[in-house]
């Protein structure tokens, strides 16, 4: 539809001659601006389908089109041209419609896809052909009537465009496919050639030839266009130097054709006006002459007397010497005729009124006078005859015929009228020529000259000019279609050129997208290339500088990330070099803390069991025993941080197993703060256990979990100052089992927080390290938790503020599939 807008608007600009038929006469005052609309409507359709504009953008373009297709429908239909009307109805609201459809790639595709282009021809076709069928007599009589193959063809119209419809709405088999776009074709084709040409009707031609001829070859032409790829510069390159180029064409065309026929315009009514110019004083001239004829006569009439006889015989033997006189007539003062000569009638009624025009002070008097049902009015001129008393003796009268007058006005090529001035004809001259014959001048157009108005000529080129002394008015009119025909030759000629030179144009943008964007698409191949691994991709030179200077720079970039790739493997070889050597240091770590543990538990047994024997023995005594009781605390501590140790490394070398079982967590921590309660007791820190009533059930390791919250415990004891208050807390929550250790001890420090689960992480410690003990108590803790599936988490506000430890751990049944992890 773009197209078929674009051509109508430069034809329209070219030439607005062949829009001069009764379908396009609503166009006639604007006809101009509807071809720039048009024109423009046209070329932002092509634009917005490679372009993908905003939506308001979009739809502004298609309002644009639509108006101009409704324009020129409502330009039909006010001629009967009701096919026209239907036709160009819908395509305009299809088109406006279309500009409120989302824009393509802004939403999902669906699975099937009309083409709108297709379904708008296939409903237009449709609704002509069924406003043809079910109206037909609003067909008969209009320029349709009598047309060959009208009814197969109207047909045509209902079935191809209820099949292309409907292939075009739900999927269909490519053979049916294919077969409805070609009889649809071939039908708005054969409408364009037996049709709309011979009534030279160039919307129709354009739309049913060109549109039909597309849509009978729109499966190929969509699967082509459908490998363009509109958001690529080659294409958007291609379509700015078609448009620019098109359309600077088609305006020079338009401008430079207008500026000849307006010259051609003047040319001709400066050469009507000097005809009209020269008429006017010929018919004056004619009838000075004749005036001049009449005084003479008179005088001669006034040396005859008045008697019938004498005056008829010289009225006989006068005629003859004025070959463009028709009659001679002799009347008295009375207006009664004396004698007469030369074939005029004698109704005394008629010349009354002209004796009664006589005056002795007035040479000649000229008056128009018609008899009976004559069209032209006959030229009357009257002189006083003065009789030898010197007295007013009558009147002779001049009759001359309009038929002398039309010799007079005649000129070749030429239509020329003569006008009394008060909307009377007086005489005229018609060319035989049937090219010449048009529509009549306006009636009354003498008295609105006369008046001083202007005359509306229509197609017609028409000079004016008044006739001296007599109040009377030449026009000389010649159509534009004879005057212009030279101009207009010209005009169809060039918009032919430019039909040939505008394909050129956009073959030959084209083909310099191509060559400007061959660099750039070498280029992005060497970038894909880059990309992929291999920076030895060849650069294409280019002639274009602002192309060649990319190239170098991307030349030179390729070079130096080439190098920076080089030095970064470089550096990541040691890396990872650094890195198995780190990792082998860890791996020698843990068997080294692992090899260290079962080398500490062997001693530790041995002082245990003799510092057993020691406490059991009878010679003790006080400075003994408090030795040996010193010892077996000792001894105890040194035992749990061997075990922490151990099993950090059994975690880290994942060799820790879990010994799973439906327990109830409320027991767990009943027999934790039991074992842990002396060690409370000790230190002098009130302990508090909150229990729910209902049990939490869990599917977990016992001493796992009797380990975790141990050592939470010992920690809060541990930095906890004398007489401080801890509480255990368990409850439900979101289907998860929570238990929470809370102390008013020494707190964490907020930098400390976020790596206090890190192993070997310590907070700051005293110059003695009094109870301090390796940093992995919490990291051990964080591990088992999460091989239970469950997470822990530390709150605290600060140093001196206390600490929250929450251990969250998922319910029996609500496990998620971590908690059913074994290692």
């Amino acid at each position: 539809m773009g197209c078929f807008c674009a051509f109508i608007g430069a034809f329209i600009l070219v030439a607005p001659h062949r829009f001069a038929g009764q379908p396009y006469a609503g166009l006639a005052p604007f006809r101009t601006w509807w071809g720039t609309a048009a024109l423009a409507g046209g070329l932002g359709l092509l634009t917005s389908a490679i372009l993908r504009p905003r939506r308001i953008a979009g739809f502004a373009m298609h309002a644009l089109a639509g108006l101009t297709l409704l324009t020129l429908a409502v330009s039909f239909g006010t001629r009967s041209g009701w096919m026209g009307l239907i036709f160009y109805s819908f395509l305009g609201f299809a088109l406006i419609a279309a500009g409120l459809l989302p824009l393509r790639g802004t939403v999902p595709r669906p699975a099937f896809e009309p083409d709108l282009f297709a379904l708008t021809m296939g409903g237009a076709s449709l609704l002509t052909g069924a406003a043809m069928t079910v109206f037909p007599e609003l067909f008969r009589s209009s320029a349709l009537a009598g047309r060959p193959l009208r009814p197969l063809l109207e047909l045509g119209l209902l079935v191809t465009g209820g099949l292309l419809c409907g292939v075009h709405l739900r999927p269909a088999p490519r053979w049916l496919v294919w077969t409805s776009h070609l009889a649809s074709g071939a039908v708005l084709a054969l409408w364009g050639g037996l049709i709309a040409l011979p009534l030279q009707a160039w919307t129709g031609v354009g739309l049913y030839l060109g549109c039909g001829t597309a849509l009978a070859f729109l499966p190929w032409l969509s699967r082509s266009l459908s490998r363009v790829e509109s958001g690529a510069l080659r294409t958007r390159l291609a379509l700015a130097l078609a448009i620019a180029t098109s359309l600077a064409l088609i305006l020079t065309a338009a401008v430079a054709t207008t500026q000849e026929e307006q010259l051609a315009v003047g040319q001709v009514l400066e050469l009507r006006q000097v005809e009209a110019k020269a008429i006017a004083r010929n018919v004056a001239d004619y009838v000075s002459l004749n005036a001049a004829h009449a005084s003479t006569l008179a005088a001669m009439a006034g040396r005859v007397t008045m008697e019938p006889g004498s005056q008829r015989l010289f009225l006989q033997q006068a005629l003859p010497l004025y070959p463009g006189v028709t009659g001679l007539l002799s009347l008295d003062p009375a207006g009664r005729v004396v004698a007469a000569a030369g074939g005029v009638p004698l109704d005394a009624a008629d010349w009354r009124a002209v004796a009664a025009g006589v005056r002795p002070d007035r040479p000649v008097s000229v008056q128009l006078v018609s008899w009976g049902r004559e069209e032209h009015p006959h030229l009357v001129l009257s002189a006083p005859v003065v009789g030898l008393d010197g007295a007013l003796a009558g009147a002779l009268v001049n009759v001359i015929d309009a038929a002398s007058l039309a010799q007079r006005i005649s000129r070749s090529g030429s239509n020329v009228y003569l006008a009394d001035g008060h909307g009377r004809a007086i005489a005229r001259h018609e060319e035989a020529d049937p090219s010449l014959a048009g529509p009549p001048l306006p009636d009354g157009w003498d008295r609105a000259l006369a008046a001083g108005r202007r005359v509306g000529v229509g197609r017609h080129l028409a000079a004016f000019e008044p006739v001296e002394q007599l109040g009377w008015w030449v026009a000389v009119e010649r159509p534009q279609r004879v005057a212009l025909a030279g101009v207009r030759e010209g005009r169809d000629l060039a918009f032919v050129l430019l039909l040939l030179v505008v394909p050129l144009a956009v073959i030959g943008g084209i083909v310099t997208a191509r060559r400007i964007s061959r660099p750039l698409d070498t280029l992005a191949s060497a970038v894909g290339e880059l990309t992929a691994g291999n920076p030895a991709a060849p650069l294409d030179s280019s002639t274009i500088g602002e192309v060649a200077r990319l190239s170098a720079a991307f030349a030179e970039m390729r070079d130096r990330l080439a190098a920076r790739t080089r030095e970064s493997e470089r550096l990541a070889a040691e890396l990872l070099a650094r890195a198995e050597a780190l990792s082998d240091s860890d791996r020698r770590k843990d068997e080294f803390l692992a090899m260290l543990a079962h080398e500490l538990r062997n001693p530790l047994g041995a002082i245990a069991n003799s510092a057993w024997v020691l406490a059991e023995s009878d010679a003790s005594q006080p400075l003994t025993d408090r030795a040996v009781a010193v010892i077996q605390r000792q001894i105890q501590h040194l035992v749990r941080l061997v075990d922490d140790l151990l099993d950090v490394s059994r975690i880290t070398r994942g060799k820790v197993e879990l010994r799973r079982e439906r327990i109830d967590l409320a027991d767990v921590v009943r027999h934790t703060v039991e074992a842990i309660r002396p060690l409370m007791e000790a230190r002098d820190h009130t302990l508090t256990v909150d229990l729910p009533a209902e049990p939490l059930p869990l599917d977990a390791d016992p001493t796992r979990l009797e380990q975790v919250l141990g050592n939470l415990l010992r920690n809060s004891a541990k930095f906890t100052d004398p007489g401080g208050r801890i509480g255990v807390q368990v409850h439900r929550e979101d289907g998860a089992a929570i238990l929470s250790v809370r102390d008013n001890g020494a707190g964490i420090a907020p930098d400390l927080l976020p790596r206090v689960f890190d192993l070997f992480t310590q907070g700051q410690q005293g110059i003695d390290r009094a109870g301090a003990g390796l940093g992995i108590g919490l990291t051990l803790v964080r591990n088992l938790v999460e091989m239970h599936g469950g997470r822990i988490e530390a709150h605290s506000q600060g140093a001196g503020a206390g600490c929250t430890m929450q251990v969250r751990l998922p319910l029996a049944g609500m496990k998620n599939d971590e908690s059913r992890m074994t290692k």
